[in-house]
């Protein structure tokens, strides 16, 4: 017997939604959404600054998803502080006083200083202005990327121990161009949408297409792993062959909200029900390959 999803928040940490209608196998979720600044973080630059990076509004404009039946995972802290979208093995251990004792991988996100914990707030601003130690570096793991994983990894498993099968949808936004730190360069005009599937071994073709149809439908400028291709819980919990379908999806800040106050501008509602169709026609699909 599997135990039903129930909603769980850890302070701080993250919230989960379960659904509110019957269970699909579709499960959502927004990792650098979070916006509380953890009380024991005392960073170089602003809280400004620290946010600058955050997904801001992303879990509000994908929350139908639990009225479809698909849960929703949200992170509650910076992406800058921790990024629970990054492996272990991306430690940037430049950041860390002595010697890291753990394994470490050669990760060129963590050498542009967008690792596990960030070394630049944004541009070449150093996010903190002292190195942690290995246990700072370690009680933030602790606290903030095991709880995230944990939970998603029970998510993940209950939907598919229930169906045999799990569609994810991974939800971020970007900013309108390139900077300083992204893989793309400084400059780069980016398009309203961009889809990562891990260059095609992510997830079903047909799931992968009908997100890019629906949205293009809905007058969405759409491209497909450029510049994002998908990294850790895109990777983690894709498995097509096994029925584990994993797609991140990029949203162009530009068309909901000023990038400078993070405030809403006047395209949202359109976006918000733009997003809200998607989630429908996700939820149906899913639900129509579970075997009658």
């Amino acid at each position: 017997m599997i135990d039903p999803i129930k909603d769980l928040t850890i302070d701080g940490v993250l919230q989960l939604h379960a659904p509110r209608a019957p269970l699909v196998p579709l499960v959502l979720d927004s990792p650098h959404s979070g916006l509380t600044i953890p009380a024991d973080f005392t960073p170089a630059v602003s809280a400004e600054r620290v946010l600058v990076a955050a997904d801001t509004h992303v879990d509000d404009l994908v929350s139908a998803a639990p009225d479809l039946g698909a849960p929703l995972l949200a992170a509650l802290f910076p992406r800058s502080f921790l990024d629970v979208n990054r492996s272990l093995l991306d430690m940037d251990v430049t950041m860390v006083e002595g010697d890291w004792p753990h394994p470490v991988g050669r990760s060129p996100t963590a050498a542009r200083g967008m690792g596990l914990m960030w070394r630049y707030a944004w541009g070449d601003e150093p996010m903190h202005a002292r190195k942690l130690t290995v246990a700072e570096a370690e009680d933030r793991i602790r606290r903030y990327w095991q709880p995230y994983h944990r939970e998603m990894a029970q998510l993940m498993h209950a939907v598919y121990g229930r169906f045999g099968r799990v569609y994810h949808l991974n939800c971020h936004s970007m900013t309108a161009q390139g900077h300083a730190i992204s893989s793309d360069g400084a400059g780069t005009q980016r398009a309203d949408i961009c889809i990562g599937d891990l260059h095609g071994t992510a997830a079903a073709p047909d799931f992968v297409a009908l997100i890019r149809d629906t949205l293009a439908a809905e007058g969405l400028d759409v491209a497909l792993n450029r510049p994002f291709r998908g990294a850790e819980l895109t990777q983690a919990w894709s498995s097509p062959a096994h029925g584990r379908h994993s797609v991140q999806l990029e949203i162009n800040r530009r068309l909901y909200m000023d990038e400078v106050t993070r405030e809403r501008t006047a395209g949202y509602p359109a976006l918000k029900a733009s997003l809200t169709r998607l989630c429908r026609t996700l939820a149906d699909y899913a639900r129509a390959q579970v075997p009658g």
